[in-house]
């Protein structure tokens, strides 16, 4: 049976025809339709909720990494200052060890020690300034070790 949408036609003559609408399905369409959308959009807000929260991890990763890799370029920076100072050092206390040894290489040279005792009233002994000791007889014997 065919449904029409008016209930009665007379000639060219209508009467004031009720429309049957289907109210409930049209509105559980919309209904449904509204549900879709609002499904839609709020899975697009957590997509884009989630985007945003990877973005930040992504970023919080890499500062913190930046953080560390600056903090240990410093501390290589300051060991490296720290090395360097202390080659300085050691090329000045071999220098000085080195004019040290000249000094002492000078000092020790026998003309060296003769001119510096000359200078300070030293005189070189003479054969009859000498005196001889026999230290063949035990003079010491009552002292015990």
């Amino acid at each position: 049976m065919v449904n029409k949408e008016y209930d009665y036609i007379r000639g060219n003559t209508a009467l004031n025809p009720k429309r049957k609408y289907d109210e409930v399905k049209r509105r559980e369409e919309r209904e449904n339709l509204e549900r879709k959308r609002r499904e839609q959009q709020r899975r697009e807000r957590n997509a884009k909720k989630a985007v945003v929260k990877n973005i930040l991890q992504v970023a919080s990763i890499a500062l913190v990494l930046g953080v560390l890799t600056i903090g240990r370029d410093g501390k290589v920076y300051k060991m490296q200052n720290d090395l360097i100072n202390v080659k300085k050092e050691i090329k000045n206390v071999t220098a000085e060890g080195e004019a040290l040894r000249a000094n002492l290489l000078r000092y020790s040279s026998l003309g060296e020690i003769k001119e510096i005792a000359s200078n300070n009233g030293m005189i070189m002994p003479k054969q009859s300034d000498t005196i001889t000791v026999n230290i063949t007889k035990d003079f010491f014997e009552n002292i015990r070790e």
